[in-house]
């Protein structure tokens, strides 16, 4: 889960604060190839021009970004000359794609721009998905910090439990077992001679896991809980619909 929420957070942040912009940097690039072959079509059906003439028109020309400079990379220098490959005469009279893929080939550009300029709304969305999931990511990683040196301790005497309390298996009054086959997770509650009392919780999935492969290690400290266990004894009868079966009591 933490990986998760931090490779997403990660995703939407570079989104919104340089995705997004570089996107609509090859959005406008790309108008601006579209404009220049729509010139280069209007000048050849005039029938005078020539390779130098287009030449010396484009030299002249400069990419226009019309957009707000927030929506924009911030490294981006404007006015902007033509490149190269709109100066090409011969590369123009192929199209205006034979040029942009000429053009954004080198750049890692994909040969089909945006089909849209991505506005400050939606810019504001990646933060807040970044925000959002840097704060889950943070949470997340609190719970692993504060969980991964919790243990417990079973052996035949007694229960070490998650705070250090030595707890007698004969101090068990009542276990409670209804969520251990769904969940993972069973509760038992306590009262040692000195009076005090308490509840453990047996989080399985914490302290070893269920697989097969590694020997189930919550099952096993289960097991040995049980074996020593004479107390109240609170599970869901096993051959009643999960759904529908009240808990019963037994007495062990």
């Amino acid at each position: 889960m933490l990986a998760m929420f931090a490779f997403l957070a990660g995703w939407f942040y570079k989104d919104a604060a340089v995705g997004y912009r570089n996107k609509n940097e090859i959005f406008l690039t790309d108008q601006n190839f579209s404009r220049a072959s729509a010139e280069f079509e209007a000048q050849s059906k005039t029938g005078i021009l020539t390779p130098e003439s287009w030449k010396a028109f484009a030299k002249r020309q400069s990419l226009v970004f019309d957009a707000d400079p927030a929506l924009l990379p911030k490294n981006l220098i404007q006015p902007k000359p033509w490149p190269p490959e709109l100066h090409d005469h011969a590369l123009m009279s192929k199209g205006q794609l034979a040029a942009w893929i000429a053009f954004s080939g080198p750049l890692g550009w994909s040969e089909k721009a945006p089909e849209k300029l991505m506005d400050q709304r939606t810019i504001n969305e990646q933060w807040y998905f970044a925000y959002g999931l840097s704060a889950l990511s943070v949470f997340t990683l609190f719970i692993l910090l504060r969980t991964m040196h919790r243990s417990i301790r079973v052996d035949d005497e007694k229960i070490i439990t998650q705070e250090g309390k030595a707890v007698p298996h004969s101090a068990l009054t009542q276990l409670d077992l209804r969520k251990w086959m769904t969940k993972g997770l069973a509760f038992a509650s306590y009262t040692i001679p000195d009076g005090s009392s308490g509840k453990i919780r047996f989080d399985g999935m914490t302290y070893g896991g269920f697989k097969k492969e590694e020997g189930e290690p919550g099952e096993q400290m289960m097991q040995l809980i049980l074996k020593h266990f004479t107390g109240e004894l609170i599970e869901y009868a096993p051959d009643e619909d999960e759904e529908t079966t009240e808990p019963t009591a037994n007495k062990t």
